[in-house]
């Protein structure tokens, strides 16, 4: 059994308490996969002993990043997984990023988002290009993002790329590092096979 670390959804409550939501369906996904999810919410500081048992990273989706929404909780998302993902990558411990968490990842390196349309609650056909991770040539995966990444960091490889520039999949040249910008964890025609790609990306 792996033991993950998951990002979190997070909101203040009635009294402005900062208050912490795991994506049902990525626990649901997880958990068909035998993965162990460490609670582990945001705090000012990282204890960074804590991780040292974990396995691997999962940055997850959900709402904007801070460059694209202003607020103070993007912010704090925000920074908070950036922590998450220095740390895991400079241990070279596996890192999956899924759609907000690909648009910070690629934000973190100065690279900016490109605004989209027709992204939102589709479904399209994508192809698989040279995947060190995806052993499949053809997908149909989920959409649910108003923001498409069209370029990346050095060291990391476009995988899938759509017509409108969107790229969908990409990875670290050397790293375990899996960026998707559909929803794994979402109904879509393809789920089972990305799952098993994800369950092979950590042996």
């Amino acid at each position: 059994m792996k033991n993950v670390i998951v990002t979190s959804k997070i909101y203040k409550d009635q009294n402005g308490i900062l208050c912490f939501s795991y994506d049902k369906d990525i626990l649901k996904m997880l958990s068909k996969l035998n993965f162990l999810v460490k609670p582990f919410n945001i705090t000012n500081r990282i204890n960074y002993k804590s991780l040292k048992t974990c396995n691997g990273l999962f940055l997850t989706g959900g709402g904007n990043i801070y460059n694209i929404e202003k607020n103070e909780l993007n912010k704090i998302r925000d920074n908070f997984e950036k922590k998450l993902f220095r740390y895991f990558l400079k241990q070279n411990k596996p890192i999956i990023a899924i759609c907000r968490g690909f648009q910070n990842i690629v934000n973190f390196y100065g690279i900016k988002l490109s605004k989209v349309n027709g992204h939102v609650r589709k479904m399209h056909n994508i192809n698989i290009k040279k995947s060190k991770f995806i052993k499949y040539k053809k997908l149909k995966v989920n959409s649910y993002h108003n923001y498409m990444v069209t370029d990346l960091p050095k060291n990391y490889s476009i995988i899938s790329k759509i017509k409108d520039g969107s790229i969908e999949i990409a990875e670290h040249n050397s790293k375990k590092i899996l960026c998707l910008m559909f929803h794994p964890e979402r109904t879509m025609p393809s789920q089972s096979k990305i799952m098993k790609s994800i369950k092979k990306f950590f042996k």
